[in-house]
């Protein structure tokens, strides 16, 4: 592995520590509550080329699931704030 690939590897595993944090208290997640977080590359016609997937697991509900398309490290608290925003907005118009 290259010295460029680790400090890559170091950004992502940062960002992803950040935003699983942020993700916590987004979710008012529980402490034996799972946040992970995922990025996910699509080639298939029509999908973003890249997001991310941020996720609370809690046992015995259903899993909360937020989608930012952008690459994990260029993932904001703000972006995730959003996303949240947009969830709750479509889960009212359901219910």
């Amino acid at each position: 592995m290259s010295l460029f690939e680790q400090r890559n590897d170091e950004r992502r595993s940062s960002a992803i520590r950040r935003l699983k944090e942020v993700a916590r208290q987004l979710f008012d997640a529980a402490e034996d509550d799972a946040v992970v977080v995922n990025e996910l590359k699509c080639s298939e016609p029509g999908c973003p080329p890249v997001e991310t997937v941020v996720a609370l697991l809690r046992s015995g509900r259903e899993p909360r699931q937020l989608k930012v398309h952008k690459a994990v490290v260029d993932v904001t608290e703000g972006d995730l704030r959003e996303a949240l925003r947009g969830t709750h907005e479509h889960s009212q118009a359901r219910g």
